[in-house]
């Protein structure tokens, strides 16, 4: 039996589903340790609910996700209100060296998710879902990419292959950084510096920033913001089109939230309301994330086991090599660029929450390190998403 849902009756379960993984990491104390976000542990048990109603012959529920692109636009809109270039410039070298991390590690992670698709005689597009547009970018970001992937070239299946890899990413992401760390302090003998800075305190650190009390003013003038920004966006969208350059939709958003906000610090003349914006983003983020995994079609994944297992587990030993080898030295060689390495971990095969609260597990053991704290949240919210989509829109004009 096929139930359908109009596009009310989907807000409405994908805000249940949420609940339902809120109401479960209340109780299941590992998801909240390794930082798994609600909407993917209720999405993942309603598409398990899903798949038993579909194999039974039961029931399945044909949704009308026409808002998940909707929310999805405002959290990438939103995201680009956060880059304010006279912030960027305080960041300095290490933020250059943070940033050649993420162009690498985005390049690497697909070329070796192209490279098993090839070899499994998949659908190359589909090494995308299985590479950075699930890994460094996530969910938000293969949630983005994979419709693309499906309309306009073909690639069946790809939703359900990103989401159900950027969920292995949250969980790997979480479980290595930590060890990784260790090895390059016991490697490169940085227990002494570590000790040095136990009893410091890390005044500086992301963790400890003060919220900002929200108005009903505000809200209305950030809301306003980000859908001019979202209007003008689609314009973008459709120029870049028209010139052969295929982007995610969100982009032109995001591209003018960036203007917007640099015009307001630079200028003067209006303010962007940044707590509202970000509060705004966020609550678009968790309904599309609700929305995408919920409507995740598991039985589409069977023929694609084998493959997945394989690529996600190369791209699980490549970023702890890449970091041991290679990462710890492009940031710097010092106990700042081991705590950093930790969060490249935890961001680069899930999700920025991951990559900070690995370092705050690090730092509680080994030592405070102000710097890392301030580059990796800082830049990492500010460059990856671009870096990434700009990225994996090159390789998929490429291989499409």
């Amino acid at each position: 039996m096929v139930i359908e849902l109009d596009i009310i009756q989907t807000l409405a379960v994908a805000v249940v589903v949420l609940f339902i993984g809120r109401f479960v990491k209340k109780y299941v104390k590992c998801l909240e340790r390794l930082c798994i976000p609600d909407p993917v542990v209720g999405g993942i048990i309603f598409s398990l609910l899903m798949l038993a109603g579909y194999s039974s012959g039961v029931c399945v529920l044909e949704l009308d996700t026409t808002l998940q692109n909707v929310f999805m636009t405002v959290f990438f809109t939103a995201v680009g209100f956060t880059c304010d270039l006279k912030v960027l410039k305080k960041y300095g070298k290490r933020g250059i060296q943070f940033t050649i991390i993420v162009f690498l590690l985005v390049i690497f992670q697909n070329i070796i998710g192209v490279g098993y698709a090839k070899l499994f005689g998949l659908h190359p597009l589909l090494g995308l879902c299985t590479g950075s547009a699930a890994m460094t970018g996530g969910h938000g970001t293969a949630g983005s990419f994979a419709p693309l992937f499906e309309e306009l070239y073909g690639c069946d299946g790809a939703m359900t292959v990103g989401m159900a890899a950027a969920t292995f990413g949250l969980v790997s992401g979480g479980l290595i950084g930590g060890p990784v760390g260790n090895i390059l302090v016991r490697k490169h003998r940085l227990e002494a510096v570590a000790s040095a800075r136990k009893g410091e305190q890390n005044e500086g650190a992301a963790e400890t920033k003060q919220e900002t009390p929200l108005s009903a003013g505000n809200m209305f003038h950030a809301t306003n913001q980000i859908v001019i920004s979202m209007g003008i966006g689609t314009i973008i969208y459709i120029l870049l089109k028209m010139v052969g350059i295929t982007f995610p939709s969100y982009v032109g958003g995001m591209l003018m939230g960036v203007v917007l906000r640099n015009i307001s610090a630079y200028t003067g003349k209006f303010e962007t309301p940044l707590a509202e914006i970000d509060c705004i983003g966020n609550i678009s983020l968790t309904i599309f994330v609700s929305m995408a995994l919920m409507s995740l079609k598991l039985w589409q994944l069977a023929a694609l086991a084998l493959p997945m297992i394989v690529t996600l587990a190369t791209q699980v030993a490549f970023i702890a090599l890449f970091m041991v080898f290679a990462g710890y030295y492009i940031l710097g060689r010092d106990y700042d660029a081991a705590v950093m390495v930790t969060g490249c971990c935890g961001f680069g095969l899930g999700a920025m929450p991951n990559g900070v609260s690995n370092m705050q597990a690090f730092t509680k053991r080994w030592g405070p390190s102000d710097t890392a704290f301030f580059v990796v949240p800082g830049v990492g919210s500010v460059i990856i998403d671009v870096v990434n989509g700009l990225l994996l829109t090159t390789f998929m004009n490429f291989l499409a």
